[in-house]
């Protein structure tokens, strides 16, 4: 549709060398998946443009749906009608009262029957081959492993850049996630850091979800417990779910020739009570972390 082209500005393709070469498995070969993107207070084009640059950068067939989840925008974000105008794969869920995007990302994944499930976030930009990059690595792993991409940023990123093709992207690291046993509080580590024998763009191990921005089989997301909906709002939903993917018996990988370009946002556009996300990391302590929780 001509509106795709005009809604992001096409980002550099920043892959490995290595990754532009592959030739990855025909459609029939790799899991179908269900995407869901949970919103609350988002602006407009950025959400088309995470919409557009989906359609441009994404074989359709492998998906099922996009899902969208309403946390109970006001009348002026909800976006309903013009998000599902977009592409017919679209379907927008409204949830009835404000749950908390870490809740609205189960809402979001009731009653999905696509192999995977991707979860996304509603101010990305992604790039070429960056779904079957993940999905191809899921076939030759357990499970029971969740994959991740890696993120470049975007800056400068406003109506007036997207319409005159000033958008900024940045380079990101190659990195893992990790988090503070006495704070739980998630941060990046290069590669190389840990690992100096490590050798671009081999699939990597990391500790930690950043959160947003993973793919799981939609059968371990239901057998390893989906999120813990008694966590408000939002805030350490993602170390919660990192501990006890790897203390069940999973693990977490980030794939290098998957990436894709997130806005890392100055400030929310929403309230945020700061004592929730304190609260949901004293749960996360209590529950998976019992032996350090003095130290918490």
């Amino acid at each position: 549709a001509p509106w795709v082209r005009s809604a992001f500005v096409l980002p550099p393709d920043w892959r490995h060398e290595k990754c532009r070469a592959l030739q990855y498995p025909a459609d029939a070969a790799l899991p179908k998946v269900t995407i869901v993107i949970p919103y609350l207070m988002e602006a407009w084009f950025q959400i088309k443009a995470t919409v557009a640059s989906l359609v441009w950068f994404t074989n359709m067939d492998l998906v099922d749906e996009v899902r969208f989840v309403d946390d109970a925008n006001p009348p002026e974000f909800n976006f309903k009608v013009a998000l599902e105008a977009l592409h017919p794969k679209v379907r927008v869920l409204r949830n009835p009262r404000r749950l908390g995007l870490t809740a609205s990302k189960v809402v979001g994944a009731e009653g999905v029957r696509s192999d995977v499930l991707v979860f996304l976030e509603p101010h990305c930009i992604l790039s070429s081959f960056w779904l079957d990059a993940m999905l191809h690595r899921m076939l030759q792993l357990s499970r029971t492993t969740v994959v991740v991409p890696v993120l470049d940023g975007i800056g400068n990123w406003t109506e007036a850049s997207t319409a005159d093709g000033t958008v900024e992207y940045r380079l990101g690291g190659v990195s893992a996630g990790i988090f503070s046993l006495r704070q739980l509080s998630f941060s990046w580590k290069g590669v190389f850091q840990f690992n100096t024998s490590y050798e671009a763009p081999e699939p990597f191990p990391t500790p930690a979800l950043a959160g947003g921005v993973f793919a799981i089989w939609t059968s371990w997301w239901l057998e390893s417990g989906t999120y813990d909906t008694a966590m408000g709002q939002w805030g350490g939903e993602n170390v919660e779910m990192s501990l006890r993917l790897w203390r069940c018996g999973g693990r977490i990988e980030t794939v290098p020739c998957s990436r894709l370009f997130h806005w890392f946002r100055p400030k929310r556009p929403y309230s945020f009570d700061g004592s929730v996300a304190f609260r949901n990391n004293m749960r996360v302590a209590a529950v998976w972390l019992p032996g350090y929780f003095p130290l918490f």
